[in-house]
């Protein structure tokens, strides 16, 4: 009998990268647009036209991200929001207020252009992000019941919606009918999948796995708007911007958990990762504030070493956190 073919196991190798199936396509991305268009000039997967353009390069950015919004409102259940109502809502109404007043006050100070080389518009996407899906994979073994049904809170602050709402409010021509129109169409496919999912379990389970399938092309199609060149000038503000986020989204949060709540603190030092839909956010702001534009590249790439660094940290941090403070000790014998 003629022994099977080995597996090359491709897929789980990416996943032992943190956000691999979406960084790893985007280092890729990166690599072929730098080579193209940084060293020969030229743009490749417009010379190769669809459906390659559009499944490569950033013209297929908005189908895949209203793909993705649809994929995320099938997965909420609304009966489990109302676990999340014990703590999970609280600690992310601290840590967002914290991080949008800040961000108002960023642009009080400094206006688009930022501070450091980090501007506005990545500073925002930044501090208003939270990973829900490495949340779920740390806290799984020894959270309880409420830290898990956060999950779904959390999906729903780290979708563009909420950052988009905020940035519109700075444009040029302040918030009219084009922003409105703007956040109509992210809300539809969200609100839809939703409604699908909730009343049609099969639905729910047919579209479980559409992230997953979605953020390889989406990780690829990101990387085809950086020059590498430019992005490796980035990392200084990449690695600033990383210690201003753990800042911003752990002190507020952790403090009121552990004053208020008197819990261990796990769950804010948990969500503390970036998730890999901030970085489609500076895309699509530029599409209703046009005084965005100039900043979108030089974000993306400075979102991508912020959401490679919070990804790689944050389970050491938890843990960390998990021995100066321990789980309940029924929930820490499972770790």
């Amino acid at each position: 009998m003629e022994s099977e073919k080995k597996n090359v196991n491709i897929w789980k190798s990416l996943q032992k990268v943190p956000a691999g199936t979406m960084f790893v396509p985007l280092i890729i991305g990166a690599l072929i647009t730098t080579i193209t268009e940084g060293v020969f000039h030229f743009d490749l997967w417009a010379t190769l036209g669809n459906p390659m353009k559009d499944m490569f390069s950033s013209s297929g950015q908005m189908l895949l991200i209203g793909l993705m919004l649809f994929c995320t409102g099938t997965s909420l259940r609304l009966s489990d929001l109302k676990d999340a109502m014990h703590r999970g809502i609280l600690l992310i109404l601290v840590r967002l207020i914290a991080a949008y007043m800040l961000s108002g006050l960023f642009f009080l100070a400094f206006g688009y252009d930022g501070v450091f080389g980090i501007s506005f518009l990545a500073f925002v996407c930044a501090v208003t992000s939270a990973n829900a899906a490495l949340y779920m994979g740390i806290i799984q073994p020894f959270g309880d019941k409420a830290d898990k049904a956060s999950f779904g809170v959390m999906l729903i602050c780290s979708m563009p919606l909420l950052p988009l709402l905020f940035l519109s409010f700075f444009g040029a021509s302040g918030f009219g009918i084009a922003q409105v129109e703007q956040i109509i169409s992210l809300l539809i496919p969200f609100v839809l999948g939703m409604l699908l999912g909730n009343l049609d379990a099969d639905i729910r389970k047919v579209f479980a796995g559409g992230n997953a399938i979605i953020l390889p092309f989406l990780g690829f199609e990101f990387g085809s708007t950086i020059n590498l060149f430019e992005a490796f000038r980035m990392i200084p503000q990449g690695l600033l911007l990383s210690l201003v986020y753990f800042v911003v989204t752990i002190v507020p949060s952790y403090v009121f958990e552990r004053a208020v709540l008197h819990r261990p603190g796990y769950a804010s030092v948990a969500s503390s990762s970036l998730a890999g839909v901030a970085l489609s956010i500076p895309t699509i702001a530029a599409a209703s504030n046009a005084a965005l534009e100039p900043y979108v590249s030089t974000a993306i790439a400075t979102l991508a070493f912020v959401l490679a660094i919070t990804n790689v940290l944050c389970p050491f941090m938890v843990r960390f956190c998990l021995k100066r403070h321990p789980a309940e000790p029924q929930q820490m014998e499972r770790l």
